[in-house]
């Protein structure tokens, strides 16, 4: 397969160099060649390049705005910046925008490395997103792999996340435990840091603390380098030196998929089942091996979350508040991203939307209702006081607006006038609120929507919750249907994003209204610039 690859670069004896390093690499590429911002935005446009390699200095512009470009046309490509010299703090602002890579000029040697690593990357996300779509045929497991889809990106701690992932894992496919095992010492050594035990069964974790992987077994890395993971139904059929590790545990069948952070080898998660030998499905094979996928992901965002923390602290300076916005837009965008990406794979495996006709359209909506959140932080200047009025209402009028109803007219009424939360919570209310019109205006039976008034808000925060109540005859009728149990009622994404917030959503019909309350907390989300 050929690679499209556009170098922007105005200087010739640079663009022939690289193609030169380009050339001796075994993989094909088709290279265009861009000397100034237009060119640039044109080629963006109508060749679609699979990568892009750009110079950080240039003439006439920045390299940076090039990479800020690219990511915005398009989130999922890849970029690796060159520069003959480059500082730390800029190389840090690089990476802070998504650059894949930054390299030196004078080191062009790495660059056949690098992109290597960077296609060996995608290929792999491309190869989770179908084996995702594979396990569409198992709603038991979907629901399961939803769950941590949406569990890795919540906001605890990601001590809390992983052990939640684990007992998640151990108790949908019904295993004695659960262990992740992550390597130290150069990789020569690994030790158990996250165990779940079924009731009944002994844990080993504080057995596992150093195991050398020379020593102890000595095959296990081979075999999951070479094989991709390690399965039997009966121990006995694995080499000598694994047999002598598991049977003083009791383990009579297992499954072993690797960990890895890019191209590294990071540890591994297993399944043990210490009551009866066990033949593994080709379900639970492909449900563990996604997971393990995801977990390789959440450990790669958490290491480099680390390097770059220590990376700040040598710098040994305090961030601006600006530095800071620019920190916690990348990690949200990166996060919203991630939620898009889950929306529209919980919408193919029809946990999302039940019309496939409609899945472009309601994640346009969703895009919006992020985009409405981050236009109240860039007008404020700060992620921690959004305006729950001002959330309600736009996004109100924007779900009103998708289906081309624009006469709507949205009255809110408030007791206080600052009633406020951060953006943690803003993102998942919008979100919310948009689902629930969605698929309110979608209601096929004999009483479906038809808008013919006013809508009014009640907004109330005391110092524990906020509660909102949308005043409108036809949306609480229709609600009240939706959330019967029915093969129309409200999608698993729906309740996901209730459950998220810790909405209480309760239907008045006498009265005509819509409530929704939930407690106001001011939680940080992992990795996230914003101070305490």
């Amino acid at each position: 397969m050929v690679i499209k690859l556009l170098y922007i670069e105005d200087s010739i004896l640079d663009y022939e160099l690289l193609v030169r390093e380009l050339r001796a690499m075994e993989q094909g590429f088709e290279v265009k060649l861009a000397t100034n911002k237009s060119e640039f935005e044109q080629l963006m446009n109508s060749w679609d390049p699979d990568l892009i390699i750009s110079d950080y200095t240039l003439e006439t512009y920045s390299g940076i705005e090039n990479l800020r470009h690219a990511k915005k046309v398009r989130p999922g490509i890849p970029v690796i910046m060159l520069s003959g010299d480059i500082t730390r703090e800029q190389e840090i602002e690089l990476l802070e925008n998504r650059a894949n890579d930054v390299l030196t000029k004078d080191n062009l040697k790495r660059l056949p490395f690098a992109i290597k690593r960077i296609l060996n990357e995608q290929k792999d996300k491309e190869e989770l997103n179908n084996t995702l779509t594979e396990l569409a045929g198992n709603l038991v497991f979907q629901e399961a792999l939803a769950e941590i889809s949406f569990r890795l990106n919540s906001l605890d701690s990601f001590t809390r996340k992983m052990n939640d992932v684990i007992k998640k894992l151990g108790e949908i496919v019904d295993v004695s435990r659960v262990y992740i095992f992550e390597d130290f010492n150069s990789g020569l050594n690994t030790r158990n840091t996250f165990e779940w035990c079924a009731p009944g069964v002994t844990p080993q974790i504080e057995n596992l603390q150093f195991l050398d992987y020379n020593e102890d077994m000595p095959s296990l890395k081979q075999i999951l380098i070479n094989d991709g993971f390690m399965k039997a139904e009966d121990i006995k059929e694995l080499p000598a030196d694994m047999v002598a590790v598991l049977e003083p545990q009791d383990i009579k069948s297992l499954i072993v998929y690797p960990i890895s952070v890019g191209e590294e080898f990071y540890g591994f998660i297993g399944f043990d089942e210490v009551r009866e030998p066990r033949a593994w499905t080709n379900s639970e094979d492909k449900l563990i091996k996604s997971i393990s996928g995801l977990i390789s992901n959440a450990f790669s965002e958490y290491r480099y979350e680390q390097r770059l923390k220590r990376s700040n602290k040598k710098l040994n300076k305090l961030l601006s508040e600006k530095e800071l916005l620019v920190g916690e837009v990348h990690h949200r965008v990166k996060n919203n991203l991630a939620l898009i990406s889950g929306f529209l794979q919980l919408d193919q495996m029809n946990l999302g939307v039940k019309d496939k006709g409609e899945i472009i359209s309601v994640n346009i909506l969703r895009i919006k209702s992020i985009a409405i959140i981050h236009e109240l932080v860039y007008e404020q200047g700060n992620f921690t006081n959004i305006s729950v009025a001002e959330t309600v209402k736009k996004v109100l009028y924007e779900s009103f607006l998708q289906e081309r109803i624009q006469d709507i007219n949205i009255e809110i009424k408030s007791d206080d006038d600052h009633a406020e939360f951060n953006i943690n919570q803003a993102v998942t209310l919008s979100l919310l609120i948009s689902e629930m019109i969605f698929e309110i205006f979608r209601y096929k039976g004999d009483d479906k929507l038809i808008p013919n008034e006013d809508v009014k808000v009640e907004i109330i925060q005391n110092e524990v919750n906020i509660l909102i109540k949308i005043l409108n005859n036809d949306l609480t009728r229709v609600t009240s249907l939706l959330l019967e149990v029915n093969e129309q009622n409200f999608s698993e994404i729906f309740r996901v994003l209730a459950k998220q917030l810790g909405a209480k959503i309760e239907i008045d019909q006498m009265n005509g209204f819509i409530q929704i309350e939930f407690e106001c907390r001011d939680v940080k989300g992992s990795s996230s610039a914003l101070p305490k």
